[in-house]
């Protein structure tokens, strides 16, 4: 009984170094299989990182694009000189109440700025060297787009040799400023301010 049981202790000790034996092999089979899960979401990860770095480029790529292929605005249209957007017209006489000489006129023009921008009517003469010529309100006199203003020429008669009897177109010159340039514009006002003119100068140099 003795041998048996010394045969029994040795087949006691064969059977857990078989157990180890089994359960190393286990142990080994299984490390693959976590260190694979762990690679498998390792590869996910880098797939969605990469998924989100393509799609954020390919916005990126249609914003540039949109931005590129945008319309452009027209370009402004340049200003026209001055005086093509400037209309002036005449609008009548205006009784003198400070002048005993009976020698000064007062009439009345008209200024309409018909362009988009401002406008300054610098300076208004005469081509008549024998009169002196103020106005009212002074210049320079800024008209806005559409604006129009009403502007006084008061003339005196300094030097009747200097005014010619009988002028059939007399005309006045009118400097304008825009934003483009400044330029002078001889404006004739037409047949009533010719006869008014004349009137007025015949009576201040006692013609007639």
């Amino acid at each position: 009984m003795a041998g048996r049981r010394r045969g029994f202790g040795a087949d006691d000790d064969a059977r857990p170094s078989a157990i180890s034996e089994t359960e190393l092999i286990v142990s080994q089979d299984a490390s693959p299989a976590r260190v694979e899960v762990l690679e498998s979401r390792s590869t996910t990860i880098r797939h969605k990182r990469v998924y989100a770095a393509g799609t954020f480029t390919l916005l990126l790529v249609a914003a540039l694009v949109l931005y590129l292929t945008r319309p452009q605005p027209q370009p402004p249209v340049p200003t026209a000189w001055p005086a093509e957007n400037a209309s002036v017209g005449y609008g009548g006489t205006l009784p003198v109440h400070d002048d005993p000489t009976g020698r000064t006129a007062d009439f009345v023009v008209s200024v309409r700025n018909q362009d988009r921008v401002s406008m300054t009517v610098i300076q208004i003469t005469f081509a008549y060297r024998g009169l002196t010529l103020r106005t009212e309100p002074r210049l320079p006199l800024p008209v806005q787009p559409g604006q129009t203003v009403r502007i006084q020429l008061i003339v005196t008669a300094a030097d009747c040799s200097g005014i010619p009897e009988n002028d059939a177109l007399p005309f006045v010159d009118i400097t304008f400023r825009n934003i483009r340039a400044i330029g002078q514009e001889s404006e004739i006002l037409g047949d009533r301010y010719t006869l008014d003119l004349h009137r007025a100068m015949t009576a201040a140099c006692r013609r007639g």
